[in-house]
């Protein structure tokens, strides 16, 4: 290892002694991890070391599994980043059936999908299946690779731009720009690392014709005149406080629990950790302390995917290790780089930053609820 490192092999036992010895250790993990070729395996090894010397569930160990966008936490937490709100898993019966009557919409017409990421929605759309795309506070003329090609799929397709900021590559390829309010313009919540929920109150009105995100999403709502099964429109909200009441009902009973929780006690505590319910009226301070996890066949948010592939685990491939809410270790084989440096190529390219690349240069406004 440390010769793959490239590190003298004393360091790497020094640091193995640390991690070995030490009664409380706390790791935080940030873009450098999940930005790389084996983002998955490294991140799941970082819980499998803090597993295997017991360093969670107690006072000053555990693993800080950080995200760069303001309120990522509770982006996941609400499905926004191309998942189900809650922690639910898509190919899990029970949990989408759960989705469909808190929504009062009918389960036989409710046809979940695993959601693709933007590589692979870009793929599809390059094939003609997209034709819409809606960009919200990024800027994928920037982040993407392959720029030549990924342009070229910009240019075929419908484009949305939701932002704050107009004067940004992929404003020059939309087709509708929906200015968007930052987060001092507008009132919603917002998720720390750490799981403790702070609330930002609106400072100033936002300039120009811009909206909060908000309000742009249940304007949009009302005009495609979605309903639910009764007849009534299926987004109701008319105030940021009618989403988290809504937040509330379909968080209960998930990892993140927000079903005691209101605006009233936020501001008086100043923050409260999820999970907020009967059994934590205050929040909780910490999570894992009674060692369950959230890993049975019926809990977890998904079941897995293979390290090396990528392919996704099947509800019956799970079932073959279903810890019932016990931890469980994933290991990871090393793989040398697809091209490793040599005599003859001896220089690695790496993506590095730059001022100007970072969070794409919008600088993303926090998404409130």
């Amino acid at each position: 290892m440390a010769e793959i490192c490239g590190i003298p092999q004393t360091q790497l036992e020094l640091a193995a002694g640390w991690i070995g010895e030490s009664q409380k250790m706390v790791s935080t993990v940030l873009q450098g991890f999940y930005q790389s070729v084996e983002a998955t395996a490294a991140s799941s090894l970082v819980n499998t070391v803090h597993l295997l010397t017991g360093a969670i569930g107690k006072p000053g160990a555990g693993p800080l599994l950080m995200a760069g966008q303001p309120s990522a936490m509770s982006n996941r937490e609400a499905g926004a980043d191309g998942s189900y709100p809650g922690y639910r898993n898509p190919l899990n019966p029970k949990h989408m059936k759960e989705l469909a009557e808190l929504w009062k919409i009918d389960p036989e017409n409710f046809h979940p999908e695993v959601p693709n990421d933007i590589l692979s929605m870009l793929e599809i759309a390059e094939r003609g299946e997209i034709e819409f795309l809606w960009v919200i506070g990024t800027n994928p003329m920037v982040s993407l690779p392959d720029q030549n090609r990924s342009r070229r799929i910009f240019e075929r397709l419908f484009v949305v731009l939701q932002d704050p900021f107009a004067d940004t590559e992929t404003m020059e390829m939309c087709d509708i720009y929906l200015p968007a309010a930052m987060w001092g313009e507008k009132t919603g919540c917002v998720t720390n690392v750490e799981r403790s929920v702070n609330l930002l109150l609106k400072a100033v009105e936002p300039p120009g014709e811009a909206r909060s995100d908000f309000d742009i999403f249940v304007d949009v709502a009302t005009r495609l005149g979605f309903k639910d099964r009764h007849g009534a429109p299926l987004i109701q909200f008319k105030e940021p406080r009618d989403a988290f009441e809504e937040w509330r009902r379909v968080s209960k009973g998930r990892p993140c629990d927000y079903s005691g929780m209101t605006y009233e006690l936020v501001l008086e505590k100043g923050a409260v950790r999820w999970p907020c319910n009967e059994k934590f009226p205050q929040g909780c301070e910490r999570l894992y302390e009674d060692l369950h996890f959230w890993t049975s066949i019926d809990d977890c948010e998904s079941y897995g995917a293979d390290f090396l592939t990528g392919n996704k685990h099947t509800r019956s491939e799970y079932e073959q290790i279903d810890p019932k809410g016990k931890a469980f270790l994933r290991t990871a084989q090393w793989r040398r780089p697809p091209n490793p440096p040599s005599r003859q190529y001896p220089f690695v390219q790496s993506t590095g930053r730059v001022v100007y690349h970072f969070h794409t240069r919008p600088r993303p406004a926090a998404r409130t609820c």
